[in-house]
């Protein structure tokens, strides 16, 4: 039985048990707070916010795909890009690219792929989910209303029976030029008559070949050892190595210019394959090329320093080397000027990294402008002289 003078003891420990509980919580919030705060500083507060809204509801997901759906595109291996995927396919298109004991991986020959460029749920999505089918697949009517609904692109990639993405107009000619890169030569995002090589290839006309050997997920190495693979077995009037700028990001506490140096002295080492003339042109990230617009914290701001400092240092490394240099920021800006548009950049790209039709085409005219600067066409002109007089009437 409880007395009269046991009572205020008893309320004097409930009370310090609840002022414990109560520092123990605050305690607990408090560390909570500190881990996150460094954690957003580490990733971008932005980035953490979205990280734990998908967590705590994991319905909210980068696009609308029903359960139904998803199996099927399960069943025919579809590729559901940037959007976690769903499909558990392959990194690369399972229907476009196969392992190459000599590259890593490379495309199928004769492979067709058809994709969809799809609505995002987030705002301002730089990098949207893409759904790619094999070109033959079968969909139902289901499938299909959707992709109509949700695609705000339609688009397709085809690789010829050389292993290269088609390159239009088709031409068969001896006189090559071959083009190495990644994703951004390759064309992601456009069709085949869109790509910076099919451009190129408009320009030149029909006495000379522009090969697209670019694929996608290719680093500097895998480019250059492309390079050497097609000039063991074809002469090339000259070589276009297209440096997206994460070819010279892949190093830890490496500066983008020291990897830069390393990569352009090994492409300079196949001049005399390339009868000397081998041009660089470096491709920005979306993200670098209007920061001024969206000027994005933490990592960007490194890369945007990192990326400023490998600009300023390439064209004399280039130059030291025998290469010709094409800075690719400066299409982007003499095109924001022409046009009187700030805006006016974000035509030139179809995603955070790949460049638009009218991208690709500013591209290929700065390349045609480099390559008819080392001479690369002068042989082939004089050799084909009454054939380009035919052309053009004479």
């Amino acid at each position: 039985m409880r007395t009269a003078a046991s009572q205020p003891h008893r309320l004097s420990q409930d009370r310090t048990i609840k002022i414990a509980y109560l520092a123990g919580t605050l305690s607990a919030l408090g560390l909570v707070c500190l881990i996150a705060a460094l954690a957003g500083y580490q990733v971008g507060y932005r980035t953490l916010w979205q990280g734990l809204r998908m967590v705590a509801k994991p319905s909210e997901q980068v696009l609308v795909l029903p359960k139904s759906l998803l199996k099927e595109l399960v069943d025919i291996r579809a590729v559901v890009d940037n959007a976690g995927n769903p499909t558990e396919q392959l990194s690369h298109y399972t229907m476009l690219v196969d392992r190459d004991p000599r590259l890593g991986w490379a495309l199928i020959p004769n492979a067709r792929v058809s994709l969809y460029m799809l609505k995002a749920n987030n705002p301002m999505n730089f990098d949207p989910p893409v759904v790619a089918l094999s070109a033959d697949a079968k969909i139902s009517p289901e499938l299909k209303a959707y992709l109509d609904q949700q695609t705000r692109l339609r688009y397709s990639y085809s690789v010829g029976s050389d292993g290269f993405r088609t390159t239009l107009p088709k031409v068969d000619a001896e006189d090559r030029i071959l083009m190495v890169g990644d994703s951004v030569l390759f064309g992601e995002g456009v069709n085949d008559d869109a790509t910076m090589a099919s451009q190129l290839q408009a320009r030149v006309g029909t006495l000379i070949r522009v090969i697209n050997a670019g694929v996608g997920g290719y680093s500097g190495e895998q480019a250059l050892e492309m390079a050497k693979r097609e000039s063991e077995s074809h002469r090339h009037r000259a070589l276009v190595y297209v440096a997206c700028q994460n070819d010279f990001m892949n190093q830890a506490g490496v500066s983008y210019l020291s990897q830069a140096e390393r990569i352009l002295k090994m492409f300079a080492s196949l001049r005399q394959q390339f009868s000397g003339k081998i041009v660089v042109i470096l491709q920005p990230y979306m993200e670098y090329v209007l920061d001024d617009v969206l000027q994005k914290g933490d990592w960007y701001r490194e890369m945007v320093n990192e990326t400023d400092r490998l600009r300023e240092g390439l064209p004399s490394i280039a130059r030291e080397l025998g290469l010709e240099y094409v800075d690719g920021t400066q299409i982007f800006q003499e095109y924001m000027i022409q046009s009187g548009s700030v805006f006016s950049r974000f035509a030139l790209f179809v995603d955070d990294a790949h460049l638009s039709p009218l991208g690709n085409r500013l591209a290929s005219e700065r390349i045609d402008a480099a390559l008819q600067k080392i001479g690369a066409y002068d042989e082939w002109r004089k050799t084909n002289a009454s054939e380009l007089r035919h052309q053009r009437g004479g």
